[in-house]
């Protein structure tokens, strides 16, 4: 029987050759070039609860959703913003050197054949013709970059006052869709006619991803006070943070979830870090309830970063320290997708934001886990009721894959000390007996009145001489 033959693609052919033909085939089959922006996998996209994340709300960004009929109330803003940003282009360079709106696209022309090889040649993406294919790239990067200038710049607070709010908020959503990207490649060249300079481009960028930051409650000090004080009323030049150092070569990453990816993970944190080869890798976390019984209590680490994971134990109790993160409409589509991007047969090599997501459904089973996380800064929940955000993450983590090796120290050192009878004693003990600061006001005075009656029998059994010998 004949053997379907193999194409320089990957796919079958329609005619039977032999086993030999075949094997020949097999041996010099060179894969074409990967897509750097895939369509979400099947696996995930089959879940009923999470279609809608998928998919943008007001704008489409890219082939894959481009033309679609609910999209095109924003197409006419996108060309207003692409006259802004023209504008925006000419204040910048001399009268002399004036830069026409047919320079900018004419730009994009010349990239447009690599921008092209990021996506999936499928059936939809086959329609647009190429003359289609740069208007709509170069559309879509003015677009996004005078939204990000409208923002992020003082100046571009008047250019808001046409557009509505709820379309702000739902076009940051759909920016960060796996099927909603451009590549980076187009708004690279669109930015050169902005600034000049690249660390214009680079701020531009940092000020952009610097709104979605969550600052980590400060303990009130003395020391906080003065450097408030200091910050507000003697501005310096202030270092760049964690997660600005990791958008400093956003020119080398593939798309704006790539970036949004790398401003979430950040460098290397705590999490990281891998245990011995001794270690347990598959000893799983508890709920947050139940972890609390067995002596665990929580903090918000110092930044937002998702590998910010720590542990310390001091024996008796531990502290585990977790990124605090701000839940609402948007968290689940953006997570959900950059789930999807690291799951994606050519995304990310590490599983560091799937990984997360899975902490984050194991530590939360109810209300109650959700309540404590928020009492210690960790989530700050926009989205409703606690049981609204309990169940978010439950659906969140539904197929998603996480590396095994994640946080495996922080993991680790929990179930040691999950194991120390020391410590589960003194933890029950304290939960039972001291249930509320009564119980333990009354414990205090029973000690002390243990210690008077004991120091009055000491004194009436040995009373002091009264005189010298």
């Amino acid at each position: 029987m004949g053997i379907k033959n193999l194409s320089s693609d990957g796919k079958q052919s329609n005619r039977s050759i032999t086993r030999d033909e075949w094997l020949i085939s097999i041996d010099k089959y060179i894969e074409g070039q990967k897509p750097k922006i895939e369509r979400i996998p099947s696996m995930l996209r089959e879940i009923e609860s999470n279609k809608q994340c998928y998919e943008p709300l007001v704008v489409s960004i890219g082939p894959y959703h481009h033309g679609k009929q609910e999209l095109q109330a924003l197409e006419k803003l996108k060309i207003r913003f692409a006259q802004q940003f023209h504008q925006a282009c000419v204040n910048q360079v001399s009268s002399v050197n004036q830069v026409s709106i047919n320079d900018l696209c004419a730009k994009v022309a010349e990239v447009a054949g690599d921008a092209r090889k990021c996506y999936e040649e499928d059936s939809e993406t086959k329609k647009i013709d190429e003359e289609s294919f740069i208007r709509m790239m170069f559309l879509d990067g003015c677009f996004i970059l005078q939204y990000m200038y409208i923002l992020t710049d003082e100046k571009g607070v008047d250019q808001l006052q046409s557009v509505k709010s709820s379309n702000l908020l739902f076009v940051w959503r759909d920016l960060f869709l796996l099927e909603n990207q451009i590549p980076i490649l187009i708004l690279k060249v669109l930015l050169e006619f902005r600034f000049k300079s690249k660390q214009e481009r680079t701020d531009l960028f940092n000020n952009f991803f610097e709104l979605m930051r969550v600052k980590p409650p400060e303990e009130s000090s003395c020391i906080n006070e003065v450097n408030k004080f200091v910050v507000k009323y003697c501005p310096v030049n202030v270092p760049k943070g964690k997660n600005q150092e990791t958008l400093m070569n956003w020119e080398e990453s593939p798309h704006l979830l790539d970036l949004m990816r790398a401003n979430l993970i950040g460098s290397s944190g705590p999490g990281d870090k891998k245990p011995d080869s001794t270690a347990d890798y598959w000893c799983s976390y508890r709920s947050v309830t139940e972890l609390g019984k067995s002596g665990i209590h929580f903090r918000a680490s110092e930044t937002t970063n998702f590998t910010d994971v720590d542990f310390k134990s001091y024996y008796i109790y531990g502290k585990l320290m977790l990124p605090p993160i701000v839940v609402d409409d948007t968290t689940k589509p953006l997570l959900l997708n950059l789930a999807a991007y690291e799951m994606s047969p050519h995304g990310p090599s590490e599983l560091k934001v799937a990984s997360y997501i899975c902490l984050m459904d194991s530590l939360i089973d109810h209300a109650e886990d959700v309540k404590e996380l928020r009492k210690k800064g960790i989530l700050l929940n926009n989205l409703g009721s606690d049981e609204q955000l309990a169940h978010l993450f439950n659906e969140i983590a539904n197929q998603v894959v996480l590396d095994p090796l994640a946080y495996a120290d922080v993991k680790n050192q929990i179930e040691k000390l999950r194991k120390n009878k020391v410590a589960v004693w003194a933890t029950e003990g304290l939960h039972n007996h001291f249930t509320s600061p009564w119980t333990f006001s009354a414990f205090l005075g029973a000690i002390l009145v243990l210690v008077l009656t004991a120091i009055q029998s000491y004194v009436s059994v040995f009373p002091r001489s009264s005189s010298p010998h």
